[in-house]
């Protein structure tokens, strides 16, 4: 199975869909953030940062001329930071649908966690 989400890494099509769907969901659960905890938290603004923070160290990561390989284990922590903020914040102002919003992101977390691995070629 790991052969082939390696070849699909070689298209750049594929890649820049699955990247773009990973960054999409990074922006949900900043808006789940926002929802649950205010649009002027700063649960919410850190959420934010942590998106854009995320975007740029990939696009600076996988670009040839870009960070060195060891920030990829940066890009890996913030990835795995989201569900713990979104989840803060959705049980500080539960709702059956942040919940289910929630467990949705959860599962597409643990989904481009995997594809993180192969993306940088290691893993925690």
């Amino acid at each position: 199975m790991i052969e082939w989400f390696s070849e699909q890494f070689t298209n750049p099509v594929t890649s820049g869909l699955v990247l773009g769907l990973r960054f999409l969901s990074y922006f949900f659960y900043s808006a789940l953030v926002a929802v649950s905890a205010g649009l002027r938290a700063r649960l919410t603004a850190f959420s934010v940062v942590l998106s854009v923070l995320s975007v740029l160290l990939t696009m600076l990561v996988i670009h040839p001329d870009g960070f060195p390989d060891m920030f990829s284990y940066v890009d890996i922590l913030i990835h795995l930071t989201f569900p713990v903020l979104a989840g803060y914040a959705v049980y500080s102002n539960p709702s059956n649908r942040r919940w289910v919003s929630f467990s949705l992101l959860l599962l597409s977390t643990f989904y481009f966690f995997s594809l993180l691995i192969v993306l940088y070629g290691e893993g925690p």
